[in-house]
């Protein structure tokens, strides 16, 4: 006797009741992972900020606390970059359209930059905690435009060497289509800039790392201004010479760089090569494994049709006619 033959929709129970879509779903689990630890890691940081102010921080030397820490420690640089970028569009553009600001903009550029960070360091945390004396937020504000001011300025100088060095053929194209400096801006500038701020970007977040240790650790007199973060961590294990708190801030730093790395920065660099300004076609493509799964992704594409394309759309529209 011949058993029944099990139709499809049975067999297909075995995945739920979205047989076609599981594998597919199990490609968006890391990008639904990564949107929660973003909004996570801020949520926690602007937690923190609305503290009372401590007089006395505590750094604790456990290994547990780690993941904390380095949560803290990225968020206060991406913080810090996402100034630094807008200040550099900004900074750059104004001097390399303005000849009589350029005079005096990129001597001024040229001088902040030779400027040590750390000389910085008393006023601005001073200045940030007078603002805001009861919350946490001073501190943490001082510690974010210290990492700022060692970021900023050799992006600024990319933006403004990118802006100079476009072809007076585009302009003449944007002049005849008659774009408006929106326009411009988002089509020709930035497009043609891109490559370089990604790479001083790296930069600049290299630099971040080396500053985030003197300025989560921070005492002045009396006053106790330490943060906790990696920096903070691993000086306070090199004060109490503790070899094995610094091993394991040194992993997990190390760790941390190298995550944002091929998470990061390897995606990005992938993504800027279609705005090179080449003749010939580079032997070699830069490749990344994160940017194919998002690109591959169906909740990001939902996304962008749903939220970011027409809020884009509008703006686009609005600046433009202005």
């Amino acid at each position: 006797m011949k058993r029944p033959v099990q139709p499809e929709s049975a067999k297909a129970l075995v995945w739920g009741f979205f047989p076609h879509e599981a594998p597919s779903m199990l490609k968006e689990l890391p990008i639904f992972l990564a949107a929660f630890s973003i909004f996570y890691a801020f949520l926690a940081m602007a937690r923190y900020w609305l503290t009372p102010l401590s007089s006395q921080a505590e750094i604790s030397l456990s290994p547990g606390a780690l993941p904390m820490y380095a949560m803290f420690s990225v968020t206060r640089i991406a913080i810090s970059y996402l100034i630094s970028l807008i200040f550099a569009v900004v900074y750059g553009y104004v001097a390399a359209y303005n000849p009589r600001a350029e005079r005096v903009m990129i001597p001024l550029l040229d001088t902040l930059q030779s400027i040590p960070v750390l000389s910085f360091l008393p006023g601005v945390m001073l200045a940030m905690v007078a603002l805001f004396p009861r919350r946490q937020l001073g501190i943490e504000l001082g510690s974010i435009l210290l990492i700022f001011s060692g970021q900023a300025w050799n992006m600024a100088f990319s933006f403004y060497s990118s802006l100079k060095s476009i072809p007076s053929e585009m302009h003449e194209v944007a002049e005849v289509y008659r774009w408006s400096p929106w326009q411009k801006l988002v089509q020709m500038e930035l497009p043609f800039s891109a490559i370089g701020l990604v790479w001083n970007s790296m930069i600049s977040v290299a630099s971040a790392w080396f500053y985030l240790i003197a300025c989560e650790m921070f005492v002045l007199g009396d006053r106790d201004f330490r943060l906790p973060g990696l920096g903070s961590y691993l000086q306070t294990a090199a004060n109490a010479a503790n070899v094995r708190a610094i091993v394991w801030g040194l992993v997990v730093m190390v760790g941390v760089i190298v995550a944002m790395d091929q998470l990061i920065w390897r995606p990005v660099i992938a993504w800027a090569e279609k705005f090179k300004f080449e003749q010939v076609e580079s032997a070699q493509a830069q490749h990344s494994p994160v940017l194919d799964l998002m690109r591959s992704s169906r909740v990001l594409p939902l996304v962008g049709r749903l939220f970011i394309g027409p809020a884009r759309e509008r703006l686009n529209l609005r600046l433009a006619r202005s």
